[in-house]
């Protein structure tokens, strides 16, 4: 999980590179970047938890978005970089999903406990 996390923060600060392509199918290349770092952050954050229950899925989700905040806001302080709250949003739309998998998919294939009452 923390190696994720760094990884984010990393590919966050950097200075982005001249290849890095604009768009992908007519949508900004880094929407799809934010999706998918946030849903892997949260997907590691419940399987850490090594728990489907609700709440600690919720919580990940919140975790996951709240950690993307924070690195929009360092964003914003480097000239290099731009803080945008769409990001923000982003970042928790990849995160809910992702968390709404994770919890889906270890209680039918892994048998992890979901938190209800059988």
């Amino acid at each position: 999980m923390l190696c994720c996390a760094l990884a984010i923060l990393l590919a966050s600060v950097v200075e982005p590179g001249e290849g890095t392509p604009r768009t992908l199918f007519g949508i900004g290349f880094t929407v799809y970047l934010h999706l998918l770092a946030y849903a892997v952050l949260a997907a590691t954050i419940g399987y850490a938890a090594l728990s489907a229950d609700r709440r600690t899925l919720l919580a990940a989700a919140a975790l996951a978005t709240l950690y993307g905040a924070m690195i929009e806001l360092i964003q914003g302080r480097l000239p290099y970089r731009t803080m945008a709250g769409s990001d923000v949003l982003l970042n928790a739309v990849g995160a809910t999903i992702r968390a709404a998998l994770w919890r889906t998919l270890a209680v039918r294939l892994d048998g992890i406990p979901d938190g209800s009452s059988a």
